[in-house]
């Protein structure tokens, strides 16, 4: 790495990037920071160090990975630790055209552990539809511990509301209004045909009855008289009719028997009232009646 720099400093070189392999021999911090620090170039001139663990042939981006600086506690690889070639290729490719990678020395290494942050961030990048430099960009200047941080904040506050959050609950709320009356219209004009069909279906039925009875000689009334006589009947089987032509469940013999038992509970509820009604006059005639008489009385 020494020797790199020095041929760095003595070219035109401009921009150098650097991929340090087998890091995981490294088992000194301060010896790699002095290799870094051997980078330490004058105006005009850049560099990106990446170390990774020993070389393998598994393909480019099989693994997520971390990312430590390199010369630092941290940045020491266990003896283990592999990297993939052309993941570190693309690695030391893409940092060199970045400008959060420029004059940094880091240390890559694959992560394994599902629940590791590094893992669900990298994925998550990826699946997202960022690009390779995008993804390196992001992991590079935010990381794992804005990550954690951004968690840590939407769990415990919520995000300020902007001028924007306002125009658009506004705007969510006309919607809903707009579509609650548009719900109720709808079923307000669904009633009205409803109950439209049922009336002409009842019409329709109180006229046949009027024919049947008008021709059998015992028909006292005019046939809008009888249709208003018999329109409770007459909506019942208006209602049941329709029912039965729309597919729902009827019971003609049972519903026309309830029917009947209710109006047979209607008429006796009339002609109590019509009863107490009339006992009410009849009272009120005998109270005159006596009073009538005990004036006669006292002339």
């Amino acid at each position: 790495v020494k020797d790199v720099a020095e041929l760095v400093k003595q070219s035109s070189v401009e921009n150098v990037s650097v991929l340090v392999t087998d890091a995981q021999s490294l088992t000194d911090a301060s010896s790699a920071m002095d290799a870094a620090k051997a980078f330490d170039l004058p105006e005009g001139k850049a560099f990106t160090i990446v170390a990774v663990g020993a070389i393998t042939e598994a393909p480019e981006g099989g693994s997520p990975y971390q990312i430590r600086e390199f010369g630092t506690e941290e940045g020491l690889l266990p003896a283990n630790a592999t990297y993939s070639r052309d993941e570190g290729l693309r690695a030391v490719t893409e940092c060199l055209g970045l400008t959060s990678a420029c004059n940094k020395a880091m240390v890559f290494s694959e992560v394994t552990n599902v629940n590791q942050t590094e893992y669900k961030l990298v994925k998550g990048l990826r699946e997202g539809g960022y690009t390779r430099p995008q993804e390196f960009d992001h992991m590079l200047t935010l990381g794992a511990e804005a990550y954690d941080k951004a968690v840590e904040e939407f769990g415990s506050k919520a995000p300020a509301r902007t001028n924007y959050d306002e125009w658009l609950l506004e705007k969510q709320k006309e919607l809903d209004e707009s579509s609650a009356e548009r719900k109720a219209r709808v079923k307000a004009e669904y009633e009205e045909k409803k109950q439209k069909e049922i009336e002409d279906i009842a019409r329709e039925w109180a006229k046949r009855e009027y024919f049947r009875k008008a021709t059998s000689g015992d028909m006292p009334y005019s046939e809008e008289e009888y249709i208003n006589s018999v329109w409770e009947r007459a909506l019942f089987e208006g209602d049941l009719k329709y029912r039965m032509m729309n597919g729902q469940n009827t019971d003609e013999r049972k519903e026309l028997a309830e029917f009947k038992k209710k109006q047979e509970k209607k008429k006796a509820l009339m002609l109590d009232r019509a009863k107490a009604s009339l006992q009410g006059i009849l009272d009120e005639e005998e109270l005159v009646k006596i009073k009538t008489g005990n004036d006669d009385d006292e002339k």
